[in-house]
């Protein structure tokens, strides 16, 4: 027997309410969207030639208002590329034009939240947009825990190529998560967690947040008990430090000598800072016998400028790859935003550097 998608059982949830009871929630219902610009233009060392694309996107979402703790919502997000510098810088021609990347029915109540279908998802481990069932309980005091299950993952940026919902991989039917938050002690915030991917993984750590007005501190690890091969773990430190308009960030990752991070990254991540050090699909900075240092600071003027300089090293394996990422954000209105990124791209292997520009010009409403 096929299995019911979590897109079409989400309707079951709704199907005791009446006509005329639907109809006033949607009339009670609002709109959001954006039209996003965006541009780059990367200018590579080496025989590897320049590349770049300016593409279009537009965003559309729709959610109704409450019924009985009843809601439901729908948003696509649909790109276009205008130009290339070479011939497949943006795709190969057989990307996906548009994608409905939010399709859902939710309830809530004092105690908990449940949303059942296509959804964005922010999780430590957890990115993206997922087929998937939700919920958040709130029951217990000053913490809220949320379980999570999976069947498959889409990808719906304003700059970059669509990515369609498919499945996780061949023999991987589901993820499953819970993931809970302490905050009963006044600017701490506890985050034990645990995920498993079918016929892939285990993976569980623990993360701590403390922050005031003026400074706060990150410490988190992680380890994988992979199904095929060696474990993986990680180790994040990071310090803040905010005064006068300024705001810094030094952090420290290290990962296994012998694996690195594992599996960990396959269904999204939180940690990586850098915009370049990224390796195609992966991600560097959780390779194998990794260390990364980094110092990130942001100053924010009161003409709504906000200006931010990132620099960074991944030592692995005794390589040294540096970049520096150079942003500024302009809100020219409270609906139009202009955004401006230069990376710098120093490696150990001199063909592999490259300086990048971007920018973004975005309309929400």
């Amino acid at each position: 027997m096929k299995k019911l998608s979590l897109v079409a059982s989400s309707l079951l949830l709704v199907s005791s309410l009446s006509a005329n009871s639907i109809d006033e929630a949607f009339k009670a219902g609002n709109v959001s969207g954006d039209i996003t610009l965006y541009g780059e233009r990367q200018n590579n060392e080496g025989s590897n030639p320049d590349s770049g694309f300016t593409m279009g996107s537009i965003g559309l979402s729709y959610e109704t208002g409450e019924l009985n703790g009843f809601k439901a919502a729908v948003g696509f997000r649909g790109n276009h590329d205008f130009s290339e510098v070479e011939d497949g810088d943006y795709s190969d021609g057989s990307e996906q034009k548009a994608i409905i990347h939010t399709a859902n029915i939710s309830y809530a109540n004092e105690y908990l939240g449940l949303t059942l279908g296509r959804q964005e998802i922010d999780l430590e481990w957890l990115g993206d947009f997922h087929e998937a069932a939700v919920v958040g309980v709130t029951a217990i005091p000053d913490t809220t825990v949320v379980l999570g299950y999976t069947q498959r993952i889409a990808v719906a940026d304003a700059d970059a190529v669509l990515e369609e919902f498919t499945d996780f991989g061949e023999d991987i039917d589901y993820a499953a998560v819970l993931d809970a938050k302490y905050e009963g002690i006044k600017g701490l915030v506890i985050n034990p967690y645990y995920y498993k991917a079918d016929n892939l993984a285990k993976w569980y750590g623990l993360k701590a947040d403390y922050d005031t007005d003026i400074f706060g501190v990150t410490a988190h690890g992680a380890q994988s008990s992979e199904d095929i091969g060696e474990d993986g773990d990680i180790a994040h430190l990071e310090s803040r430090f905010n005064i006068a308009g300024f705001g810094f960030n030094l952090g420290y990752i290290t990962t296994d000598k012998n694996v690195g991070a594992g599996s960990m990254s396959t269904l999204g991540e939180n940690i990586n800072p850098f915009d370049a050090l990224r390796g195609g699909d992966g991600e560097k900075v959780y390779d194998a016998d990794t260390d990364t240092t980094y110092l990130n600071v942001t100053y924010a003027l009161p003409a709504g400028v906000e200006l931010g300089a990132l620099y960074g090293q991944m030592d692995s394996d005794g390589n040294k790859d540096k970049e520096l990422d150079l942003t500024v954000d302009y809100n020219i209105t409270d609906n139009l935003s202009v955004g401006a990124l230069y990376v710098n791209l120093n490696a150990e292997n001199s063909d592999e550097d490259y300086d990048k520009f971007t920018l973004t010009v975005a309309y929400s409403f």
